[in-house]
């Protein structure tokens, strides 16, 4: 039952991502308003950080029945620490890292990388289905 739970929640973080680089293919400008908004309230940053430990810990719980095991617990486990560490250090140096990158990425870059997030979120969702 756990890992058929985690194993939905990787195929919903896997569509999500597939969903931002459509986002971010249609509406680039709009990517980066997104981005530089990343840590801006508290709300925000707590949510951003919830969804990466929900995530992490979803990609461990369905790594035993992936295609790649260790891949997909390095990159959960991954999600877990870089989300505890920014919840630990102030919020406004993650609101300050986003605005930082969002100011210096062109518009054409987010239209590049783009391909790049569907192409993830689709591996996501191969790797455990």
């Amino acid at each position: 039952m756990i890992a058929t739970v985690s194993q939905g929640l990787v195929v919903v973080a896997g569509v999500w991502l597939i969903g931002l680089g459509v986002f971010m293919l249609v509406r680039p400008r709009q990517a980066l308003v997104a981005l530089s908004r990343m840590g801006g309230s508290p709300s925000v940053h707590i949510g951003e950080m919830t969804v990466r430990i929900l995530a992490g810990a979803a990609m461990i719980l369905a790594a035993a029945g992936s295609r790649y095991p260790l891949a997909v617990m390095v990159i959960g486990g991954f999600l877990i620490v870089s989300a505890v560490v920014l919840l630990v250090l102030p919020r406004r140096w993650h609101a300050g890292y986003s605005t930082w990158w969002a100011s210096r990425i062109p518009v054409p870059a987010v239209r590049l990388i783009a391909p790049l997030s569907g192409v993830m979120g689709g591996a996501l969702i191969w790797v455990v289905i």
